[in-house]
């Protein structure tokens, strides 16, 4: 950053970590002790194309690749969708969650080698209860997801209760706790609601 960007207030971008993402399966073992908390076996990669951008090939590399799997029978489950706002969305879904957090890395980094860099947004990782009829943790939420700013590099929870409503206080709890595992965003006014999520 130079003089004059100091001067104006100007800040450099954080230069996306995706590396930051393997992070998340430290942060499942706190939230299943803390939370009793448990991931759902999917995430979700959204971007917002330019207009006339075409994704069929990119599609299919990504299709072709996950289908693959790692030759022990994990291959994940994809699916395309795009909401009302003009995101698309690459739903991946896998049982093992180790596997859903690289097959999530390799979405992002396909996408971003393929010219996407500048239009990927996030990165969202689905969480529920244990047990819900019998948690240990009547605070818990019912459902949170943990999203990842492309852009920033960093993490925050979000905890919808209903239609444009979210608990601001367990975004908060869960703040505290995954602070040892994951760069939690520091700016409160970048924890977006994601409202309608194609994530489980």
């Amino acid at each position: 950053m130079g003089f004059l960007d100091a001067i104006l207030g100007r800040t450099k971008p954080v230069e996306a970590n995706l590396d930051r993402l393997f992070g998340l399966p430290g942060a499942r073992i706190t939230l299943e002790a803390a939370e009793d908390v448990v991931p759902t076996g999917q995430a979700g990669v959204c971007f917002k194309p330019s207009a006339g951008q075409a994704f069929d090939a990119t599609e299919r590399e990504i299709t072709a690749m996950l289908a693959a799997g790692d030759g022990a029978g994990s291959s994940a489950k994809l699916s395309e969708k795009a909401d009302e706002y003009g995101y698309r969305w690459v739903v991946v879904g896998a049982a093992d969650f180790d596997t859903l957090v690289t097959q999530v890395h390799f979405v992002n980094s396909t996408l971003k080698d393929n010219g996407y860099g500048p239009q990927l947004l996030c990165s969202v990782f689905g969480f529920a209860p244990a047990a819900p009829a019998a948690s240990g943790h009547p605070g818990s939420p019912a459902t949170a997801y943990l999203v990842y700013l492309f852009k920033r590099g960093t993490f925050y929870p979000f905890v919808p209760t209903g239609h444009e409503r979210r608990d601001n206080e367990a975004e908060l709890r869960l703040k505290a706790v995954l602070g040892d595992d994951l760069a939690i965003e520091a700016d409160l006014d970048r924890w977006f609601p994601l409202w309608d999520l194609p994530v489980e």
